[in-house]
């Protein structure tokens, strides 16, 4: 009885600025009365209990759509079907040692729900993605909505925002896109669950079993173990223009005669030419925004000249005196200043991200620092891909550890430092 006096107290000082409200005796001593304060009834004021009527309708009015337009699951399947889910998805994958790499499903078929109900023409449930991040980001959500329309045969539209990003780069993307204007409050998110990278429950919406409704991915969704099954289909998605070819066989030709007039080795006293072409090693540095973004986020460090003599010197031996190295960066001057020393070096025009990718994705093989763009131009290229084996203090999409669980065997870790 004492401890609750004591906390009524506590309260009325700091709500009230008193011991329960004002004394109505002189003097304030023993021989007072307490007095209740107005003040301190919060609702007591029309206002306030305007408001708390009307917090209540909203939260009924939920409660009551959610009641109606949930299926007919039973609790027992759905807590079933939701079993394991806060595991990390790239988990599920370690466990499979097929050979032929298949990725899993993080609902199994015999419990995937499937509804008559249609939206545009679309079988509900329906999935988008309002993109965000820059252009590799886009690209992977992309490429996320692609993989479960494959695996969950999920009916999936590409949303305006991402048409905009991507089409002009890419004309020959097959996903449909969003019928009309886009109404974000019409559609429900879906994203992370717990873990880091987890984007589990996405893939239980793709299975119906969260509803006839339609989902907007969140959170950067960017679900790399899905891709490796459909490489060569998302190889032939991201299939750059003609005009951008174009401009990208242009600039390498370009840099070829000037190989072409390079003494191949340090002895050599005049340009001799060759017949054979050399192999193109892409070179992409990511920076800008990224350093302090690494840092915060995964406790890394962006390499620097030590991993980019390494990387280089890794293609050197590997091809002895016919290999060239196109770089490119959100931050060309800074390679410029980094790799000024480097003969056999050249350095993309910089004419927009998307040239930058498609030039990079159409070396033989690829040098990458952080960050989804470097990802997506060892990947699109297909040849060789060495990547930093950098110090993290938490989980990052584009380390080595993620690299070995998704089975990419053609990334190639070197010491960062």
């Amino acid at each position: 009885m004492g401890m609750w006096f004591w906390r009524c107290r506590h309260r009325s000082r700091v709500c009230c600025g008193g011991d329960f409200g004002p004394r109505t005796g002189q003097g304030g001593g023993a021989s007072g009365s307490l007095a209740p304060a107005p003040s301190c009834r919060p609702w007591g004021s029309p206002w306030a209990r305007l408001v708390l009527l009307t917090a209540l309708a909203v939260i009924g009015y939920g409660i009551l759509d959610t009641y109606l337009r949930t299926p007919t699951v039973s609790w027992k399947n759905w807590f079933q079907a939701l079993e394991g889910v806060n595991e990390t998805v790239i988990e599920l994958i370690t466990q499979d040692e097929v050979a032929t790499y298949i990725p899993p499903t993080v609902v199994p078929p015999s419990r995937w729900v499937r509804y008559s109900r249609q939206w545009h023409g679309y079988q509900l449930p329906v999935i988008t993605c309002q993109p965000l991040g820059r252009f590799g980001n886009v690209m992977g959500e992309y490429a996320t909505l692609y993989a479960l329309r494959k695996m969950y045969n999920a009916s999936v539209v590409v949303s305006p925002a991402m048409s905009s990003q991507l089409n002009k780069t890419f004309p020959g993307l097959s996903l449909p896109l969003h019928p009309g204007p886009f109404q974000r409050e019409l559609w429900r998110p879906v994203g992370k669950v717990g873990a880091l990278y987890n984007y589990a429950l996405v893939e239980v919406a793709a299975t119906g079993l969260l509803g006839p409704h339609l989902f907007v991915m969140t959170d950067y969704a960017f679900e790399i173990q899905l891709f490796k099954v459909y490489k060569e289909e998302l190889k032939r998605e991201f299939t750059f223009s003609d005009k951008m070819q174009s401009e990208v066989r242009n600039y390498l030709q370009g840099v070829v005669r000037k190989y072409e007039r390079q003494p191949r080795s340090d002895n050599a006293t005049s340009p001799s030419l060759t017949t054979a072409p050399p192999v193109f090693v892409g070179f992409h540095i990511r920076r800008t925004d990224y350093v302090k973004h690494a840092k915060k986020m995964f406790g890394a460090k962006l390499p620097e000249e030590k991993y980019f003599k390494r990387a280089l010197n890794y293609y050197r031996k590997r091809f002895p005196n016919k290999v060239v190295f196109i770089a490119a960066s959100d931050d060309m001057v800074f390679i410029q200043s980094r790799l000024k020393s480097e003969k056999d070096v050249y350095y993309a025009p910089g004419k927009s991200p998307s040239f930058d990718m498609a030039l990079l994705s159409s070396c033989n093989h690829s040098i990458v620092t952080m960050g989804s763009f470097g990802f997506w131009t060892g990947y699109l290229a297909g040849g060789e891909v060495v990547y930093p084996d950098v110090k993290l203090h938490s989980d990052y999409r584009f380390s080595k550890s993620m690299f070995e669980r998704v089975r990419l065997e053609n990334f190639t870790p070197l010491p960062a430092d």
